[in-house]
C-alpha cells in the first residue's frame, strides 16, 4: 500500500495543530487557575495595607508627641542616644548684648571686638548631631542634620563636603580639606584647623 505524500502532510499538520491547540488551552487554564488562587488569597490586601499604614502613622505621631530622652528605642529595641540641643549663636548674641549694656564705652568696644573675633574664628556651622544609634554588633550610626536635611551616616559617608571619619557611642568626627569637626551628644562642637 502506497501512502499519498499530500495526505500524510495534511495528517501531520492536523496532528500538530491539535497538539498546539491543546497546549494553548492547557497554558490558559493554568494561568487562570493561578490568577484565581492569587485573588482568593489577596482579597482585601489593599485595605489591610491601608490599615497598617494608618496604624503606623498613629504610632509614630504618638511617639513624636513626647520627647525621647535616649536609651532603649521603643520601636527597634536598640540603644539610641539623643544629643542635647545647641543654641550657640543665640548665646553669643546674648552675651554680646549683655556686655554692651553693662560695660562702659571703652571697655564695651574691647569686649565686643573680642566676642566678634570669637564668632569670626569659628565659621558658621549648619551641621549638628541629633542622635547616635547602636546596633546589635556594636556598630554605631549617627543621625546628623545638615541645615534642614536629616541623614543617617556611617564612617566614610559624606555630610556636605565633610567626610565622616569616626562614630563612637558618644561622638562623631568629620573632616574636610581644611579642618576637623567633632560633635558630641552633650551638644559640644569642636573645630580644629588642619
Amino acid at each position: 500500500m502506497k501512502v499519498n505524500p499530500f495526505a500524510a502532510a495534511a495528517f501531520i499538520a492536523m496532528a500538530l495543530a491539535l497538539g498546539l491547540a491543546l497546549r494553548i488551552f492547557s497554558q490558559n487554564n493554568g494561568f487562570r487557575f493561578e490568577v484565581n488562587q492569587s485573588l482568593a488569597t489577596t482579597e482585601g490586601y489593599d485595605q489591610r495595607f491601608i490599615d497598617l499604614v494608618n496604624h503606623l502613622e498613629q504610632v509614630l505621631a504618638k511617639r513624636a508627641s513626647f520627647s525621647y530622652p535616649g536609651g532603649k528605642d521603643p520601636l527597634t529595641g536598640r540603644r539610641r542616644e539623643v544629643a542635647i540641643p545647641v543654641v550657640e549663636q543665640a548665646s553669643r548674641r546674648e552675651s554680646a548684648s549683655s556686655i554692651a549694656k553693662t560695660a562702659g564705652k571703652s571697655s564695651m568696644v574691647a569686649k565686643l571686638d573680642s566676642t566678634k573675633q570669637d564668632v569670626l574664628a569659628t565659621p558658621p556651622d549648619r551641621v549638628k548631631l541629633t542622635a547616635i544609634i547602636a546596633d546589635d554588633y556594636g556598630q554605631h550610626t549617627a543621625i546628623v542634620m545638615d541645615g534642614e536635611r536629616s541623614q543617617s551616616v556611617d564612617v566614610g559617608d559624606l555630610v556636605g563636603n565633610r567626610k565622616v571619619t569616626r562614630v563612637t557611642s558618644k561622638e562623631i568626627t568629620m573632616e574636610d580639606d581644611t579642618a576637623i569637626y567633632s560633635y558630641d551628644l552633650s551638644g559640644n562642637r569642636n573645630y580644629q584647623r588642619k
